[in-house]
């Protein structure tokens, strides 16, 4: 509604199932960049099934998604491959990643070994190149809306993050901790136009953006 002062005020009504609190501790910049991040990497996690010792790829993770992915997924025991800028690779090791592979070489499904549990697919148009390094009977999921047919008795899914209150806690306390780190750049609000080109042109450099 119009107020006073010819701005527009914006209200947005949620149910308490769809928020958590924030923690004591927990920088607003820090919570602004985790739900949808954080529970989409949680919940395809959640999907996948894996368990400790088991292997899992995940494309793009260097980015926001697939490096929670990533932090999650190590500190449950699974052993982690990513595909990502060989600037990043340090990082990611650094993060739990067992295997770092340059997503710029073109042969890079085929410098990889093969026979992975899962694969966490957060880079568009490499689902099928991941799906040929899933073992039979393995799990596919894609974050991208193209989940190939499925074939050698590998379940292939697309998923789409849901809002869970109880999850966003346990995330958020796990940032807290510093259990699980963040790649965040805070701009101020009037620069929205060109965040928002920056992340359409793949040119956010694995940073979640924030707008204050």
């Amino acid at each position: 509604m119009p107020g006073g002062s010819g701005f527009w005020a914006q209200r947005v009504l949620i149910t308490a199932a769809s928020a958590a609190i924030c923690p004591a501790g927990l920088d607003p910049v820090q919570a602004g960049a985790l739900p949808v991040a954080g529970l989409t990497a949680y919940q395809s996690l959640e999907a996948l099934g894996l368990t400790r010792g088991q292997r899992l790829l995940i494309t793009n993770g260097g980015g926001a998604t697939g490096v929670l992915a990533l932090q999650i997924a190590a500190a449950r025991g699974i052993e982690v491959t990513v595909t990502a800028s060989a600037s990043a690779a340090e990082r990611l090791r650094g993060l739990g990643a067992l295997e770092v592979v340059d997503y710029h070489d073109s042969d890079w499904a085929g410098r990889v070994r093969g026979g992975f549990d899962g694969a966490l697919i957060a880079a568009g148009g490499t689902a099928q190149a991941a799906l040929s390094l899933v073992r039979d009977g393995g799990r596919l999921v894609s974050l991208t809306s193209d989940a190939p047919a499925a074939e050698r008795g590998i379940t292939a899914t697309d998923l789409y993050v849901r809002p869970d209150a109880a999850q966003l806690a346990h995330l958020a306390e796990a940032v807290v901790e510093g259990k699980l780190k963040q790649n965040v750049e805070a701009l101020p609000l009037n620069e929205g136009p060109a965040a928002f080109a920056r992340v359409s042109a793949g040119q956010a450099g694995g940073k979640k953006i924030v707008l204050t």
